[in-house]
């Protein structure tokens, strides 16, 4: 009845090679007369008996069926010699002294539960069935009670039994079972041909093992190759969950099982050989392969479980020897699989080797974060193993056996591979918390073209991989909608504003305050504007600056621009005079369009200031463009923070805002009758409510100069204004819900949320508070024309990660791993953007615009280009895209934009200081400073507020977009 050894796996070779050891330490038998304590597996499983108690997490349950004139009462007494035969079958669990101990109990018998359904029709047989052993399998035990086994006996037919084994893990693990099933034939066997049969107790019990195991110093070598490897961060797996990570896991689960292809199984099989690794390595490798293109992580930790026989004797004892691995690989994604299967091997004989550290150990001694969600140091587990054959239990009777999983799993994700006749069986047990069936069969898929991809060629660099299904190639390549919209027939944007004047002249076009202007009014003063302009451009398509503060005028001054053929650039007034004499330069802008009161903020300025005051009204006014433009001419220049320290300049053009603008129309359920507009002109989501609203002959209504800060005077404009229609922060808008009357925004018809992520708490407020308006969430950088990818918020949104949903308006929207491979649906990749509103280049920035402007791998004819825009994202299960993050150092504080390379920049040029790197501390929940107490951090600290006075450090605190005066002087004050 021993346990034969598999010569091909891998555990077989390591066993192989510390034998010579193991068998230096005999194992005897633990003296009688004291209390056995138990092993160290045995302590991890009781602890956490204690900690998750009434949890069948740690039941193991299998399906016997046989097949043929069973004997019953035969049966019976062959599992009663089973379990005298095995100390460890008759064992119960006590806690003596703060100790947990286990004491073998000699009079126990299985209590063996018969239940009759040959009655039953088949289909009744099948559902009765199901009940009865979820139910068994789902029910705990209590250790204090022996034995930790319960047994049902299923009479389908005089010819038909099921005979169901559920048993708590502390005193069995899978090769126990195997000798289970081993020693339970042999006794039927021997009974059959009624023999007198004795239980046949081997000399070593596991509860020697325990007793011996326990007095076993740990090898300090061993010890400090987990300190080794162990070290540094602990990486957390992200795992493409369908929910978010619970506060405890209830270790309520689900599995999806696929059997490969006889044909796959056989040609991996023969590719392990062929790399002189075993069918554990080559697949463990593919597992690794799976999760690295799924989180795009490079230092991946997975569990794995070992058995703790090291010696001979151990081979054929039942009980729990099972010891949990920790497989860390870090490895680079542009890396061949034959290359990342070389390291594997090397990961796993190593671990291998130093296997007799326990796991428990580890933890106190590492000091991994803890959290009582998931495990310290692993997300997934990979099981494999060869299934033996099933003994013949007698000349008429054939016995078949399976494991049976119903509703549980100790990890968030567990992949089990069994290799039976030539055949390899893929399960996935799945947290139910986190996963549903349906990503499980993704995910299976995924695996199984992955395993078809490295056998057509080993030498695949592991990020080009074939991995995606047809059905995801045809969802991710072809999702562009290009029909022509009603805007099709014109060249430029402002041409679109004179037809909605000549339509409505009377109608308000921009309110701000107790000013307003009609559509006539506007039109006819920006026309005024623009003469002035072309008398100093000369008809060019030249980029004009726009200093304005916020009013009407300001919108004038902006229409002029376009009207005069050119390109505005807007420039906040609260910038400080370096960064505007910056982007003047870098620009080259030679005319700035101003008014009086802004001139003495702009200090020394390289360019010729055109006062908006001191236009007169022209005598002969010109319908039009005064200047000919074209679509591809530019409309404005907007710039944004720039990880190179520098802001850079994005040139959009008319067919950019064009498309961008006409998409609104599709996409929103109504155009506004009155929008506003919250954010600053400087800031290219300005342009979403300004040429939507002018474009359609609605109101746009200017927010005056940090409004956001009142309130109650906020719901006063939407009130009086009868706004239909407005854009703006998360956050702003949550708080806006919150302490705002809700009667004064009852004429609100739209709310767009755009510029940080949208948080459950902001949609359950929304929908508790003005369930009427239509919630949307909006993406899009600034080098994709204001937006590319939008969604319209439901209800049942707020359960979990809110989406920013599909590619809007000709955008073409990829999710690109390092090697700019598509990622498979579910999986984190970065935002690629294409399509009509990409700008496509950086203003007089060629080697920035190469670096993030890549050549479209999927559209190689026409030059069409993607943009690289830094961001992460997945596709949920209903095809929208949820926003995960970013993939460079560019960061939020309190809804801004920071580029930490520009805050870097500035305390490099410190003398002191050779390399900044700049960090955001969440550990109080919010992004602060933190200042170091040590001297040369004071001395750093005394050179940043010594650059205030220079307006080098309001340089800085500008990189964050909008900031409100009363963060900067936060941040001032942290950093001082």
């Amino acid at each position: 009845m021993k346990k034969e050894n598999d010569k091909s796996t891998l555990l077989s070779r390591w066993r192989s090679r510390e034998k010579s050891s193991a068998e230096t330490t005999p194992i005897t038998k633990a003296p009688g007369d004291i209390p056995i304590p138990l092993s160290r597996g045995q302590q991890r499983l009781y602890f956490l008996e204690q900690l998750y108690p009434n949890n069948p997490v740690y039941n193991s349950s299998e399906i016997y069926s046989f097949q043929g004139p069973l004997d019953v009462e035969r049966l019976k007494k062959s599992l009663q010699l089973v379990i005298e035969a095995n100390d460890i079958l008759r064992c119960s669990f006590h806690l003596t002294e703060g100790i947990p101990i286990q004491k073998v109990n000699e009079d126990t018998s299985p209590d063996i539960r018969s239940i009759d359904l040959s009655q039953l029709s088949t289909q009744e047989k099948d559902r009765r069935q199901e009940e009865i052993l979820t139910e068994d399998s789902l029910a705990p035990f209590n250790l204090e009670h022996a034995p930790l086994m319960r047994i049902i006996l299923l009479k389908r037919s005089p010819l038909e039994h099921i005979l169901f084994f559920t048993m708590h893990h502390i005193i069995t693990d899978k090769w126990s079972m195997d000798l289970f099933r081993d020693q339970l034939t042999e006794y039927y066997k021997a009974l059959s041909r009624e023999e007198s049969v004795k239980a046949s107790k081997g000399e070593i019990q596991f509860t020697d093992y325990a007793y011996w195991q326990q007095h076993q110093e740990v090898d300090p070598k061993q010890l400090q190759y987990w300190k080794n490897k162990l070290s540094g961060e602990i990486p957390f797996l992200q795992l493409p969950t369908d929910y978010p990570l619970p506060v405890k896991p209830s270790f309520n689960g689900g599995s999806y099982v696929k059997e490969l292809p006889e044909t796959l199984s056989l040609q991996i099989i023969a590719l392990s050989k062929s790399l002189n690794v075993t069918p554990y390595v080559l697949l463990l490798t593919a597992f690794y392969v799976l999760l690295h293109r799924y989180s795009g992580q490079e230092d991946i930790l997975i569990g794995s479980p070992i058995s703790t026989r090291n010696s001979r004797v151990l081979e054929g004892i039942i009980g729990f020897f099972d010891e949990t691995i920790v497989l860390r690989t870090q490895f680079q994604p542009n890396i061949t699989f034959a290359e990342l299967l070389t390291l594997v091997q090397r990961t796993t004989m190593e671990s291998f080797s130093n296997k007799d550290v326990p796991f428990d150990l580890l933890v106190k001694e590492l000091k991994p974060a803890r959290s009582p969600a998931n495990n310290p140091f692993f997300r997934t587990m990979f099981i494999y193993h060869d299934v033996p054959a099933t003994p013949s239990f007698s000349q008429d009777i054939a016995l078949s056996y399976t494991f049976y999983n119903k509703g549980v799993s100790k990890f968030d994700l567990t992949l089990y591979i069994a290799l039976e006749k030539n055949v390899l069986t893929t399960e996935l047990e799945y947290a139910a918390d986190l996963f549903e069936l349906g990503t499980m069969v993704r995910l299976q898929d995924h695996f199984r073209i992955l395993l078809e991809g490295i056998i057509a060629n080993p030498q695949y660099r592991i990020a080009e991989i074939p991995m995606l299904t047809p059905a995801e190639k045809e969802f991710f390549l072809h999702q562009r909608n290009t029909a022509s919209g009603p805007y099709a027939h014109y060249n430029t944007i402002h041409e679109i504003i004179e037809e909605a004047a000549a339509k409505t002249p009377s109608a308000p076009a921009v309110v701000l305050g107790g000013n307003s202007l009609t559509y006539a009014e506007l039109n006819t003063r920006a026309t005024d504007v623009a003469s002035a302009i072309l008398s100093r451009t000369a008809g060019k398509n030249e980029i004009v600056g726009l200093f304005m503060e916020r009013s009407a005028e300001m919108i004038v001054g902006l229409l002029g621009i376009l009207k005069a053929g050119c390109a505005y650039l807007p420039l906040d007034t609260g910038y400080p005079a370096s960064r505007i004499r910056y982007i003047l330069e870098d620009s080259g802008v030679t005319l700035l369009l101003t008014e009086n009161k802004s001139v003495p903020a702009l200090g020394d300025v390289p360019s010729q200031l055109l006062i908006m005051s001191q236009i007169p009204a022209s005598k002969n006014r010109l319908v039009g463009s005064i200047a000919p433009v074209g679509r591809e001419d530019m409309a404005y220049v907007i710039y944004t923070s720039g990880s190179t320290g520098k802001p850079k300049g994005v040139p959009i053009t008319h067919n950019n805002i064009i498309n961008s603008t006409e998409g609104r129309l599709g996409f929103y359920q109504n155009d506004p009758k009155a929008f506003l507009l919250m954010s600053s002109i400087s800031f290219d989501s300005s342009k979403a409510g300004v040429f939507w609203t002018l474009c359609t002959g609605g109101t746009l209504v200017v927010s005056e100069k940090e409004m956001e800060q009142d309130i109650d005077r906020m719901g006063e404009v939407i009130a009086k204004n009868k706004v239909t229609h407005t854009l703006m922060l998360p956050s702003l808008y949550n708080t806006i819900i919150t302490y705002c009357d809700l009667a004064k925004l009852q004429s609100l018809r739209t709310v767009i949320v755009a510029g940080e992520a949208c948080t459950s708490s902001v949609v359950s407020n929304h929908f508790e508070k003005l369930p009427q308006v239509s919630l949307y969430n909006e993406y899009g950088p600034t080098e994709a024309t204001i937006w590319c990818i939008a969604h319209q918020i439901k209800k049942e949104d707020e359960d979990g990660i809110i989406p920013i949903g599909r590619a809007v308006a000709n955008a073409e929207i990829y999710l690109l791993n390092a090697a700019h491979e598509l990622v498979p649906k579910g999986a984190v990749g970065e935002i690629y953007i294409g399509g009509t509103g990409l700008a496509g280049t950086y203003l007089k920035n060629p080697e920035l615009s190469s670096t993030v402007y890549i050549g479209h791998p999927f559209r190689k004819n026409g030059g069409h280009k993607l943009y690289k825009t830094g961001d992460l994202a997945r596709y949920n299960k209903d095809g929208n895209l949820e926003f995960m993050g970013r993939a460079d150092q560019q960061i939020k504080i309190r809804g801004f934009r920071v580029e930490i390379g520009e805050i870097e920049k500035i305390f490099e040029q410190y003398d002191a200081v050779d390399k900044a790197v700049v960090l955001v501390d969440d550990a109080s929940g919010e992004n602060s400073f933190t200042n170091d107490p040590s001297p040369d951090s004071a001395e750093i600290m005394k050179y940043m507020a010594r650059i205030q006075d220079e307006n080098q450090l309001e340089v800085l605190l500008r990189s964050i977009k909008d900031m409100k005066e009363e963060d900067r002087k936060y941040l001032l004050q942290q950093l001082q």
